[in-house]
């Protein structure tokens, strides 16, 4: 039996539908609901034991930063994607007539919290993209000496498009821009390489290709943006105390460069628990060999679907695609609907696109389920 064989038969709905949804939220394997389940057991009969949980918590934080290409010092525990960009959206000290750069393809959650800076005075602009793709050359052609910061997400939730992150983030390191991404949708299936990448946040939740629960991410930040950095809240964490010595009370930080001091109050411990059981399937599967599978069956299903005639959205070029498939469809919520009947699960965006998108659970077999299911709506 092969690895995906056995990596595929954690997760039972693979016995009855073609999952392509991954996109929106992964299913949980059964081991990492177990991991959560356990967590809860141990608190309803009283075995709580916080220093446990917190050298559980350690324990994830250089295996996330491994699974990135960071640093486990840099890694803060967040709820999801949206509160780590906002982490660094109000930690950082804006002056009013600042700018900064998103493209009009992000999810909301990648430009709401830059959009909110308007009233502190920041610019925020939003060069349009050209038939839903952009290029790095097209987002710095609005860069200027106001400049301060460029959010982009790695992979597009829409298309499925890949930023050129590498190049982005080196004309962002000359420049001295800081460069934010939203990595949910690569993180897990893609391999990454934040600090050669020059990354100086990468904010993550873990429902999508790290296979996790809802309810708990990171955000992994260069030294340089630790440094920057204000945190959003302020509570007790491992390096974040009240000082009570002298005659008025202090925040005492015991280690500004330890990226624990943007977290505040209790850890999603729980989630954290999930988490840690979703990275021994991914580290067992190996991101070495998830990546080109997942790339490879994603090849196959764009490919397919052009061949039935069927306009897809996705870049073609490899150095652009992902593990997202989006089809233009004359009526996406019939097209979502006929496939449900034939046992794949696919979800629809704003756009009106109809998405595909596949993990390391899926085979060759889903591949041309699918195929067979499109020929009901395919011209």
């Amino acid at each position: 039996m092969s690895w995906q064989d056995e990596f595929r038969q954690l997760f039972p709905i693979t016995r009855d539908k073609a999952y392509a949804n991954i996109a929106y939220t992964s299913p949980l394997a059964p081991k990492v609901a177990a991991a959560v389940a356990d967590f809860f057991d141990g608190i309803t009969h009283a075995r709580s034991d916080k220093p446990q949980w917190l050298r559980d918590a350690a324990a994830l934080r250089p295996r996330l930063a491994r699974l990135i290409g960071g640093d486990a010092r840099r890694v803060a525990f967040m709820k999801n994607t949206t509160e780590g960009l906002n982490t660094v959206a109000q930690g950082l000290a804006w002056q009013e007539g600042d700018n900064l750069i998103v493209d009009d393809q992000e999810h909301p959650t990648n430009a709401l919290p830059w959009l909110n800076l308007r009233r502190r005075g920041v610019q925020v602009r939003v060069p349009p993209s050209r038939a839903g793709r952009y290029t790095v050359d097209d987002l710095w052609q609005h860069v200027d000496a106001r400049t301060r910061l460029i959010a982009v997400s790695w992979v597009q939730y829409g298309t499925g498009l890949r930023t050129d992150i590498a190049e982005l983030g080196r004309r962002c390191a000359e420049r001295g821009i800081w460069l934010v991404v939203d990595g949910i949708q690569g993180a897990g299936l893609l391999r990454a390489q934040v600090d050669a990448w020059g990354v100086d946040a990468f904010a993550c939740g873990s429902h999508k290709g790290l296979l996790g629960p809802l309810g708990v991410g990171f955000l992994h930040v260069s030294p340089r943006l630790l440094q920057a950095l204000d945190p959003l809240y302020i509570g007790p964490s491992e390096v974040t105390t009240l000082g009570k010595a002298g005659l008025q009370w202090q925040v005492a930080v015991s280690d500004a460069g330890d990226a624990r001091r943007l977290e505040s109050g209790n850890l999603n411990y729980p989630g954290i628990a999930g988490l840690a059981g979703a990275l021994d399937l991914i580290e067992w599967a190996q991101p070495e060999r998830i990546e080109p599978w997942v790339m490879e069956l994603s090849t196959a299903l764009s490919d397919g679907l052009r061949a039935l005639g069927l306009q897809v959205v996705s870049p073609a070029d490899d150095a652009l695609r992902s593990t997202t498939t989006a089809v233009r469809v004359a009526d996406p919520a019939a097209a979502l609907a006929h496939l449900a009947r034939e046992g794949v699960v696919a979800s629809i965006v704003e756009y009106g696109y109809l998405r595909l998108s596949v993990g390391a659970y899926n085979n060759h077999g889903d591949i041309e389920r699918i195929l067979r299911a499109a020929r009901g709506f395919a011209a």
